[in-house]
């Protein structure tokens, strides 16, 4: 979908009183386990969505800047994080257009889904964006997920596989790999009800 279709989900999830979002308040497991062991510092958190990432690592002490095409799904973020006395630093824009004019020293992309070529040109063009010693994340659904998992785009051209992240991003790889995500204990959101979701990790450095 484009910015008015999400902007359309999250008004109606509004609308049914789902005053959190669309997704899960907590982001990746993943992405907490590797980001909980980094220095703090600062951040952007690209395709932020209703800012679960964002708020999460801004709560932990990261200076954070958060990006979305939809404007409701900020509004949402920003609210959540007013209500917990965060302050971050929400941009509208485009991932596959914005550009920060800085460095950050952690990178975050998680559950975007674009056409390849689309996925892989906005991966390389965040890669730029990690400053020495930095880290870059980006996780989403695995094309395994079509047939042993649940959740995420149907169409397989949108999703990820670890040959592909590998291959999208000139820095150092620390891992690109599948995982099997438990919904019940680290769900993308409300939907979840126990089931198995099939997810790719892409983490890498600027070494």
């Amino acid at each position: 979908m484009d910015e008015h279709g999400w902007n359309e989900r999250y008004r109606g999830a509004r609308e049914a009183g789902q005053d959190a979002g669309l997704w899960a308040t907590q982001p990746h497991q993943q992405l907490r386990e590797i980001a909980g062991r980094l220095s703090l510092g600062t951040a952007v958190d690209l395709a932020t969505g209703d800012g679960r990432n964002a708020i999460w690592l801004a709560d932990r002490g990261w200076d954070v800047t958060a990006v979305d095409f939809s404007a409701e799904g900020l509004d949402i973020a920003r609210e959540r994080a007013e209500a917990n006395g965060l302050s971050i630093d929400w941009r509208l824009g485009d991932a596959n257009q914005w550009a920060p004019g800085r460095e950050f020293d952690l990178v975050t992309i998680t559950y975007l889904h674009l056409d390849e070529a689309a996925n892989i040109a906005v991966i390389r063009r965040a890669s730029q964006w990690v400053s020495p010693g930095g880290t870059l994340l980006v996780i989403g659904h695995d094309k395994e997920n079509l047939t042993r998992g649940t959740g995420g785009p149907p169409d397989e051209t949108l999703l990820y596989s670890p040959e592909m992240l590998r291959a999208a991003t000139p820095l150092k790889v620390v891992a690109a790999e599948r995982i099997v995500r438990n919904t019940s204990t680290d769900p993308e959101g409300p939907q979840d009800t126990g089931t198995t979701a099939i997810d790719t990790l892409l983490h890498a450095v600027n070494d």
